[in-house]
């Protein structure tokens, strides 16, 4: 059973989908047909990253300084148009186990709100929500659009909730799910409790060291998280515990 009275922010690549390289794609050709780049994003790893920080970075690598507004609005501007097409031409896209049963059974949930928090552009988001169908489970979040870093998107996606809910809500009361040890890092920077899966790049073991509160295999681990939500809800658990 799923309590009551708590706010959900997702991560989005590895957490709810995996797009089959879609969205490396369409960046990487983006990048090549705006700044004439080849290979740009060799090298680069883009788990738990903002879409701006990798834009800056692969600028950085390529010419030794970050990117203009001007040339970032040109390079996502098209990124978003081959997204579009990257996604729907990806066989091997797909939602991760356990998500949609999950989804359903929060959204069933009174008083329980579920937000993204990704370093997605926000339309690029909505692009991969739709491809695998799950548009209409969030009403809010925050994203690469919003902020560079991590844990400035997540505070956005609070605020977002909260206005949302038409009451704040604290820290504790904030669930934040991803995949990456940066995901973790960022929502107990915010006094979130954390749960990380390993759909991800990274081992269980990895996403235990980086401190998460749970660490599920997938979403299938009901009964782990069902135990492990109930033990919050008693007490046993505080904010920012592993």
């Amino acid at each position: 059973m799923i309590p009551a009275g708590y706010l959900w922010l997702f991560d989005l690549d590895g957490t709810l989908v995996r797009t089959g390289g879609a969205g490396m794609q369409a960046m990487e050709q983006a990048f090549t047909e705006v700044m004439g780049w080849r290979e740009p994003l060799a090298g680069i790893s883009p788990a738990g990253r903002t879409d701006p920080s990798i834009v800056h970075e692969v600028s950085e690598k390529q010419r030794g300084r970050g990117m203009s507004e001007a040339e970032m609005e040109r390079v996502f501007g098209r990124y978003l148009e081959l997204l579009e097409q990257t996604l729907a031409a990806a066989p091997a896209f797909r939602v991760l186990p356990g998500i949609r049963e999950f989804l359903e059974q929060a959204q069933a949930r009174p008083d329980t709100w579920l937000g993204l928090g990704t370093g997605n552009l926000e339309f690029g988001a909505q692009l991969k929500l739709k491809r695998g169908g799950l548009d209409g489970y969030f009403r809010f979040g925050g994203f690469g659009s919003d902020a560079v870093d991590r844990v400035d998107l997540l505070r956005k996606a609070v605020a977002r909730g909260e206005t949302l809910r038409g009451a704040p809500l604290p820290p504790e009361r904030v669930i934040v799910v991803g995949d990456t040890p940066h995901d973790v890092a960022a929502g107990m920077a915010i006094g979130a409790r954390t749960v990380a899966v390993a759909t991800g790049p990274f081992t269980p073991a990895q996403l235990a060291a980086s401190k998460a509160g749970l660490v599920l295999a997938d979403f299938t681990e009901q009964d782990k998280l069902a135990a492990w939500l109930a033990g919050v809800e008693g007490g046993k658990y505080a904010a920012g515990q592993p």
